[in-house]
């Protein structure tokens, strides 16, 4: 059985790009407590579309796809799921929901994940909590049809041990305060998938457990932006980096740095949303027409109002209106529809 061995972290070799994400990350962390004290009131608006944006995209990448208006029902807990597909979401929410409000009362060890994985699937009949009961693969299927597996993880026999071998070694680097925090929770979320740990449910727990450590080593961009939108957004990265990481998994001979490097980057980039959407406010330039003009400016391709809408949540629909109107009535934008839903596009 693979054997896990963190203690090996504190004297790993960073590649400069390694350290140049990390650099970022904890410069864009220097920040948070300035965001909190100046703009929290569009924090507090940011927090309510993460939780949307996060629960819609964590299932999405798993194949789970749901309307606005039904998953805006649920979220609000105005109706009840019908099917698997809603319950898995409902699940979603209340997990999310718990770790953003209890992460500090959340240890990391296998009871806990298995109480998190439960209430994941608490709305449907499938049989959440419990470890995997066959020995499963990551697989893909490739446009002509042809499936190929991409890794064969722990057998089912042996994930119980593995599990609490890998808990108990992030629990004593944490406690022992000498890794580097960045690189233990990409390692830890690189090994819970390589185990594999559960029959469903897997890449959705890896993203739980990936803001809960977050929580843990205050980090907090999690509870203001989605990190789940941007790996859904990139998820060819998502797979291909772990792919590469996880070749020689089982013989310790794997090459973790493709995948941290992609999910520091993820991190990096969930930061910058942040300093976007609030870090204007700090430099004097936080008007609301001024920073949908600086969306729409940074913006490649069409974008709908929906995306000016959740880019900057706190603006009303009346302003989105005007400076539409405006960079129109200027031939610096125009529709290619009507209504609400229509699309719209930079003239130059």
């Amino acid at each position: 059985m693979r054997k896990f061995d963190y203690s090996s972290l504190k004297n790993l070799m960073l590649p400069m790009e390694t350290v140049s994400l990390i650099s970022k990350i904890n410069e864009y962390k220097g920040k948070q407590d300035l965001y909190m004290k100046q703009a929290p009131q569009i924090l507090n608006t940011l927090k309510d579309v993460a939780i949307i944006q996060s629960t819609k995209a964590s299932n999405a990448i798993e194949g789970i796809i749901i309307t606005d208006k039904r998953l805006k029902g649920i979220m609000d807990n105005t109706v009840d799921p019908f099917d698997r597909s809603e319950g898995e979401i409902a699940g979603y929410r209340d997990v999310l929901n718990l770790v953003h409000a209890s992460y500090e009362a959340i240890p990391i060890n296998n009871n806990v994940i298995l109480q998190l994985h439960k209430q994941l699937y608490h709305y449907i009949a499938a049989e959440g909590g419990k470890w995997k009961n066959v020995d499963n693969v990551i697989s893909e299927t490739l446009p002509s049809g042809e499936k190929f597996i991409r890794f064969v993880p722990v057998s089912s026999f042996e994930t119980p041990d593995a599990m609490e071998a890998l808990c108990n070694e992030l629990n004593e680097r944490m406690s022992k305060e000498d890794v580097e925090p960045l690189v233990l929770i990409s390692v830890f979320i690189l090994d819970f998938l390589s185990i594999h740990p559960f029959n469903d449910g897997n890449g959705r727990m890896a993203r739980i457990l990936t803001l809960l450590l977050l929580y843990k080593f205050n980090f907090e961009v999690g509870r203001y932006i989605s990190l789940e939108k941007i790996i859904e957004n990139t998820k060819e990265g998502y797979y291909d980096t772990l792919h590469q990481s996880s070749q020689g998994w089982h013989e310790n001979k794997n090459d973790i740095f493709p995948w941290i490097n992609y999910i520091l980057s993820t991190f990096v980039a969930a930061y910058k949303e942040l300093e976007f959407r609030v870090g204007l406010v700090q430099t004097g330039k936080g008007n609301k027409a001024a920073r949908i003009k600086k969306y729409i400016e940074n913006k490649l391709g069409f974008f709908t109002k929906e995306d000016i809408r959740k880019s900057c949540p706190d603006v009303s629909e009346s302003t989105i209106n005007r400076v539409l109107n405006e960079l129109k009535d200027n031939g610096l934008i125009e529709p290619t529809g009507l209504g609400r839903s229509a699309k719209w596009k930079k003239m130059r």
